[in-house]
């Protein structure tokens, strides 16, 4: 009992300093004697863990060792682990070993990434980009049906890869979309071990991340239409049968599109923001590095104006957003610190064939079960997309959720 005490009030303090630096513009001052993981969500070791299958004690340790975000700080510390892996990598595939090769590639791939994180400075975007080529230099030896695809939606250019299990007959797709710093590389990895399944895939960024021209707002929607539309025309696709996948913010594009667009099936969405978590009460505890994120993202000037764009995405500004017509699965972890459940909760409450899956004893987006949240995510896909699935009884309900 006692321990458990210690650590909320712990967590409260830490809260409490992460806020106050945040308001004062003082994070880096503290960061300095406390290091970078004071003012890093709790879920970030684990998050880039999973994606570079890196010992999540050593990168714990080699956060420790980082006491500064400034970019050349910043970057040039993640750089140097990730030119070490990416040189290991060229070397173990000169000499034939692909194996080694590619996994010493996918750590440095991460550790680009990392220092890419949340992007929108010269040195962060540099990172990107470097981390973006490797992964287009390289992902041909993870994948071999995986293939660039551009699409030009919403005045934006969508940089995304496609992977299909064939080029002969028509399959379902899945759109998938990550968050407010999220890769196309990042989502790439995990979903190799699906590469099996008799379903297509669309790996993109969100709309005012890294690669994107403008800023993200409600207009947005205009991009995931363009893409939907787009994909459904490919002539490898059924177009009858596409699906949406989002996580964090980008689980919040795939509930929006869930109930905007006539051409989805269904819809997976993980650990989104809804409406509460863009409240002033959410924004306790939130670091500094994530507000400066969004104001890039959003387009916004000050914090005043963040807190108006980020309203004017709010679900409670059109209820009808709750109510989507299509199968909605909806995960997240039971504790998360980032965002908290209760957007989770009600979506999943309030649409019509809405199924709730959350994570005992887990954070933001259910990282700690991020391979058994997959698992279920095309196990139910594939019962959606599939012929029968599509023609079953619409009151039934999915086992397990």
């Amino acid at each position: 009992m006692f321990s458990y005490f210690e650590k909320e009030v712990g967590m409260f303090l830490k809260d409490v300093l992460v806020t106050a630096s945040a308001l004062v513009g003082g994070t880096e001052k503290l960061t300095s004697r406390f290091g970078v993981g004071m003012f890093l969500p709790r879920l970030f070791k684990l998050r880039y863990s999973n994606m570079g299958g890196l010992d999540p004690g050593e990168f714990e340790r080699q956060m420790s060792g980082l006491r500064s975000f400034r970019e050349s700080t910043w970057c040039g510390y993640w750089n140097g682990f990730a030119a070490d892996y990416e040189d290991r990598g060229r070397k173990c595939l000169e000499g034939g070993d692909v194996e080694k090769g590619v996994d010493s590639l996918i750590k440095a791939i991460t550790y680009y990434t990392v220092s890419a994180f949340p992007g929108h400075t010269p040195k962060r975007m540099e990172a990107y980009w470097k981390a973006r080529e490797l992964f287009e230099e390289t992902f041909h030896l993870l994948d071999d049906k995986m293939e660039k695809h551009v699409i030009e939606a919403g005045g934006e250019k969508v940089e995304g890869y496609i992977r299909l299990p064939s080029r002969e007959g028509k399959y379902p797709m899945v759109i998938v979309t990550n968050g407010l710093e999220g890769t196309v590389q990042e989502l790439a990895h995990p979903l190799l071990a699906y590469r099996d399944a008799p379903i297509g895939v669309y790996l993109m960024e969100m709309p005012g991340t890294y690669a994107y021209e403008k800023p993200m707002g409600p207009q947005s929607e205009e991009v995931y239409h363009g893409v939907i539309e787009a994909l459904s025309r490919h002539p490898n696709v059924d177009p009858d049968r596409i699906a949406m996948v989002g996580t964090s913010f980008g689980g919040y594009w795939s509930a929006r599109m869930a109930a905007r667009s006539d051409r989805l099936a269904c819809a997976v969405v993980s650990g989104a923001p809804l409406a509460y978590a863009f409240g002033l009460s959410n924004s306790w505890g939130t670091p500094e590095i994530f507000i400066e994120a969004l104001l890039k993202v959003t387009g916004a000037g000050s914090l005043a104006e963040l807190r108006r764009k980020l309203s004017e995405l709010s679900f409670d500004r059109d209820p009808g957003l709750w109510r989507p017509g299509i199968p909605v699965l909806v995960l997240n972890g039971d504790d998360d610190t980032l965002l908290g459940t209760r957007d989770s909760i009600l979506l999943a409450t309030r649409a019509p064939r809405g199924f709730l899956k959350l994570y005992e004893n887990d954070d933001h987006c259910a990282m700690g079960h991020y391979r058994e949240w997959l698992d279920l995510t095309f196990e139910w896909l594939s019962l959606h997309l599939s012929p029968a699935g599509r023609t079953r009884d619409k009151s039934s309900a999915f086992p397990g959720t």
